[in-house]
């Protein structure tokens, strides 16, 4: 008889005990090189198992909560409730879903959520955005909806567009960033990842959408740019590479601003509020603007967005800055 596990992929032994974490969040934590083997050896996504093996994960330490950007409290802002998907506008500092000792997380919430109302509560994490991100956040209502909605994203039909507010002046139009992604082997960041030769194929789609501002980056140029992405591929952390790539980081990146001074200073529990105001913001300012699929259903296109959150909102209003027009329904090939 078979082992469980002998002769599967590691990304797929994984998915078969963790069926309620999105596989590309799974995709992402081994290719950050957290799995290994007892006797050595980094693995990845498509080393092969086999009975015997002692697998060894590195498991973050826990935290306490961000002073500068707690979790929220406030009732979910609900953007589609059916009977096959529970859509919402997902604050920043709240986790997708549980992790460890962290409960509070939009997956809880929006359990809650239903079982408030009277409904069936169970809920299936359909993708991740980061806690500092804000935006449209899909979870399933049942199984045949979580299947089949993953089976589209696993074949790229549905479509992310994200709003990012970025350092300095960039270069007006549409251009698409090409470059491969890896783990930085250069930073004391061991999440940190860089555009490298050897790293897995990325492609981002940009489009300028305005500058305001003059506070002075130096070689980036003076004020701030509102950037539309759309990651053309899955890459941890793309967007956000890529722009720094660029050499327009985020604003509020922890990670990929002034060398990731911000983030290791909140590592160690020294972030202050000279460093907050350094940064201009609690945290990084990414929102997932809209989402198109079709339907898992009827099959119909469905477009769904997320406002501007009130922080970006105000940061530009306060710089002089007026709003981008919303995001369009994206082409499903």
């Amino acid at each position: 008889m078979r082992r469980v596990g002998e002769g599967e992929t590691l990304l797929r032994y994984v998915e078969l005990f963790f069926s309620r974490v999105p596989v590309e969040d799974m995709r992402s934590t081994i290719e950050a090189g957290r799995f290994s083997l007892l006797d050595g050896g980094v693995l990845t996504c498509d080393s092969v198992l086999h009975e015997g093996q002692t697998l060894l994960v590195q498991v973050p330490a826990r935290t306490d909560d961000d002073p500068f950007l707690p979790t929220p409290r406030a009732p979910l802002s609900c953007l589609l409730l059916d009977d096959d998907l529970f859509v919402i506008d997902k604050p920043a500092g709240l986790l997708s879903y549980p992790m460890g000792a962290r409960k509070i997380a939009a997956l809880s919430l929006g359990e809650r959520h239903l079982h408030a109302r009277g409904l069936d509560p169970e809920l299936r994490p359909l993708h991740r955005l980061d806690r500092e991100t804000t935006g449209v956040l899909m979870m399933a209502r049942h199984r045949t909806a979580d299947r089949r909605v993953k089976k589209a994203f696993q074949r790229r039909r549905i479509r992310k567009s994200y709003l990012a507010l970025v350092r300095g002046r960039m270069d007006g139009g549409v251009q698409i960033i090409k470059g491969a992604i890896g783990s930085d082997p250069d930073s004391e960041i061991r999440i940190r990842m860089s555009v490298r030769d050897d790293g897995k194929p990325a492609e981002t789609w940009i489009r300028t959408l305005g500058v305001f501002g003059d506070r002075d980056w130096g070689p980036a140029g003076r004020g701030y740019t509102w950037v539309e992405c759309r990651p053309l591929t899955g890459r941890t952390h793309q967007i956000r590479v890529h722009l720094a790539h660029k050499g327009h980081p985020l604003v509020g990146d922890k990670i990929y601003c002034d060398g990731g001074r911000g983030f290791l200073r909140r590592w160690d529990g020294v972030l202050c509020q000279e460093d907050i105001d350094q940064l201009e913001l609690p945290r990084h300012a990414l929102h997932a603007w809209g989402l198109t699929l079709n339907h898992p259903a009827t099959y119909e296109s469905l477009f769904l967005s997320a406002p501007v959150p009130d922080d970006l909102r105000a940061f530009a209003a306060a710089r002089g800055g007026d709003l981008p027009a919303g995001p369009v329904p994206l082409e499903i090939p």
